[in-house]
């Protein structure tokens, strides 16, 4: 449901939105949205809003079930791991523990002393089955043409905060129920099994950033155009030994040059992008993904008497291979050449 309203002579525009979504999983989760867009002048536009909205898992957070050769990666709803969250420990107090044990062996302690002296270092899970992921945003932009209109920029910033942020977690499973051996079977990796498994951070979770795009018509023919994007997670608490995922480069840029119909019916167009290092996270596979430019560029010709564009162009020009995240392929050069008849 939304309902809008003008106000000031139509300066001021407010929109509330209310939406409700449901899943067999979960109540049903409302989610409220509010905008406001001020426009004193015709060139000059500011926008805010704020909305409050549920993510509910995705199939692979819920349901997963694969077996990865000593780690099975499961999801966090009851049906895909029933019984995994109540007798698990995690996995990271898990190598504290078995690392004192083999530290108080080394000095000359027994192994079965070394295990009682250090099992208060077990951390028993605590941390429960999926719930829908909350996010609370804060948006604000600006959108102008100066210069006479030479002069396009877009800006915009932005605040969220999350609640039950979904994540991953490495916790293990002793292969006994008998309290006393508990210990002893965790300190033997070959009597528990292992589980990378989806759930809820216990401590909220802010994602901020903004992104900044000018336009210029430096003559009737030209344009140099711009945008950088910054994104950012962070945690209050660093409690968790969770594995956020976030997976998100923290800047982004991107500079083009071009122009129509330069000489005669000849155009054409250079574009540099660049994308910064960031550590990837994921099922698969977790690493460093180096940072990366690539240039763009294509020149097109217009046969106006025929109605018929050619256009000649190459992403990543230079054939230089990256890779824009990990477990994927290397990307390399891509040559094309496009005809376009227009039939109007």
């Amino acid at each position: 449901m939304q309902a809008s309203k003008s106000l000031f002579d139509d300066k001021l525009k407010v929109t509330a939105t209310l939406r409700a979504d449901k899943n067999d999983d979960f109540d049903v989760k409302f989610n409220p949205r509010f905008t406001a867009v001020f426009s004193p002048t015709i060139e000059n536009n500011f926008r805010f809003s704020y909305q409050s909205g549920y993510r509910f898992p995705s199939i692979f957070e819920g349901f997963s079930n694969v077996n990865s050769g000593g780690v099975k990666r499961i999801g966090g709803l009851r049906i895909a791991s029933n019984g995994v969250f109540e007798n698990a420990y995690i996995r990271s107090s898990i190598d504290a523990f078995q690392a004192a044990v083999k530290n108080d062996f080394n000095a000359g302690t027994s192994t079965n002393a070394a295990i009682e002296k250090e099992k208060a270092l077990l951390v028993k899970n605590t941390y429960t089955y999926l719930k829908p992921e909350h996010i609370n945003s804060f948006e604000a932009g600006y959108k102008s043409l100066l210069f006479e209109g030479k002069l396009n920029i877009d800006a915009d910033v932005y605040y969220n905060q999350y609640d039950n942020f979904i994540a991953q977690l490495e916790m293990n499973v002793p292969n006994t129920s008998k309290p006393d051996s508990i210990p002893y079977y965790l300190n033997d990796k070959t009597k528990q099994a292992r589980y990378r498994v989806w759930t809820n951070s216990k401590s909220t979770v802010y994602n901020f950033g903004g992104s900044l795009g000018l336009s210029y018509n430096l003559s009737l023919k030209y344009v140099l155009t711009g945008n950088v994007s910054y994104a950012k997670l962070d945690q209050k608490s660093h409690d968790d030994a969770l594995e956020d995922g976030f997976n998100t480069p923290r800047l982004i840029t991107n500079v083009s040059f071009g122009g129509s119909h330069v000489i005669s019916n000849l155009g054409f167009n250079v574009l540099y992008k660049h994308q910064s290092g960031y550590y990837w996270q994921s099922f698969l596979v977790n690493g460093d993904v180096k940072a990366y430019g690539t240039i763009d560029a294509q020149v097109n010709y217009d046969f106006v008497k025929t109605k018929l564009n050619l256009k000649i162009g190459a992403s990543n020009l230079t054939n230089k291979y990256y890779n824009s995240f990990l477990g994927g392929p290397a990307i390399g050069g891509f040559y094309y050449t496009t005809l376009t008849y227009n039939l109007l």
